[in-house]
């Protein structure tokens, strides 16, 4: 009997030791915890890291306490105060920072699909959606600070018509992946949707050191070049963009309109007059192969043969359009010149009669 006693007392003594291993008022935070009494534990926890600052363990609780209450901010402080201390909870930690990331990240896709199925986008309920969205997007960013994230807070920020939020973000984007080029096209085709030529065109230049052959940077940077008459530098741009995208028509369109207006250009020799317009010219023509429903390029390459005296040039293009397009008075108009040039009267006056039934003299 004696025996039995003393090994029961020597059983309460060793369970006794165990059990103090741990402060007592983290042994209760984590009996509250494993019973889901979460407010309660949490105020037990961060009791223990006040009076016992160094121990990992209650850093560690106190963090996936926060992560329970949805303060993310607070649950990865608490969590890297445990990793600075030591690092025996280290893998838990990380499996409880994939979790949360992917709760938060999931329910912020889940607004913002929800959003963006909205019939009504500028209705109160679609705003919501969409700044709940940015919020746990937010919580997914502060958890891990990731690309995708970051550029999704950015584009709902501008959806949301935020511009000044949205920059922030974009801006970000150049500081997590400063060597991408994708970061850089982002914050490029931001200043390029708000009109800021200026500005695109030199993130896109940074983009474009990164990869030469980034299309959309190209794209984007020929266009900013092409809005500030900088026409020397769109001509540069638009000419490697129909080499890395020669299946694109609206390099060759734009490329060709620019040629066309630098013939107006004051102080100009006829010399170079000429070559604007058989660059204008030749670019339309592709345009025209690409995409033969274009009716401009056929306007323009067909007066710019006229005018440089290449009249069966200009019948052949002539022709074509009006077989695409039958009822566009002006190239009846242009046909009517050509067939003057060419000496057949009666084919310029059939022409020019058409052009007059649909309102050009």
């Amino acid at each position: 009997m004696k025996k039995i006693v003393g090994l029961l007392a020597l059983v309460l003594a060793m369970s006794f030791l165990l059990s103090s291993c741990r402060p007592p008022e983290l042994e209760g935070a984590f009996v509250d915890f494993k019973a889901g009494r979460f407010d309660n534990a949490l105020k037990l926890a961060k009791i223990a890291t006040e009076k016992y600052p160094t121990n990992a363990e209650a850093w560690y609780l106190l963090g996936e306490l926060y992560g329970k209450k949805e303060q993310y901010p607070e649950m990865v402080h608490a969590f890297n105060k445990s990793l600075e201390i030591g690092k025996q909870f280290e893998s838990k930690i990380k499996r409880s920072m994939l979790y949360y990331f992917g709760q938060t990240f999931n329910r912020a896709v889940n607004y913002y699909n929800t959003y963006t199925k909205s019939e009504d986008r500028e209705s109160e309920q679609a705003k919501a959606n969409l700044a709940n969205a940015i919020k746990y997007f937010k919580f997914a960013k502060t958890i891990k600070n990731d690309y995708k994230t970051t550029n999704l807070i950015a584009v709902s920020y501008g959806m949301l018509g935020e511009k000044d939020s949205a920059l922030v973000y974009y801006q970000e984007l150049t500081k997590i992946a400063p060597d991408s080029a994708e970061a850089w096209v982002a914050l490029g085709n931001f200043y390029f949707v708000q009109q800021d030529w200026k500005k695109a065109a030199e993130v896109l230049k940074k983009a474009l050191d990164l990869d030469p052959k980034n299309v959309e940077a190209v794209t984007l940077i020929s266009q900013c070049y092409d809005q500030m008459q900088d026409y020397d530098k769109a001509i540069e741009a638009y000419e490697q963009a129909k080499k890395l995208n020669p299946k694109e028509k609206a390099f060759p369109y734009n490329l060709g309109l620019i040629y066309y207006k630098l013939t107006t250009k004051e102080g100009i020799s006829e010399d170079q007059k000429k070559e604007y317009m058989k660059k204008a010219i030749e670019n339309y023509g592709e345009v025209i192969a690409l995409d033969p429903n274009v009716e401009l390029a056929y306007e323009i390459k067909s007066i710019s043969e006229i005018n440089l005296g290449m009249y069966d040039d200009a019948l052949q293009t002539l022709t074509k359009a009006l077989e695409h397009f039958p009822e566009n008075g002006t190239f009846w108009y242009n046909l009517g010149v050509v067939y003057s040039h060419k000496n057949n009267a009666k084919e310029a006056k059939a022409a020019f009669k058409k052009a007059k039934e649909f309102g050009v003299e």
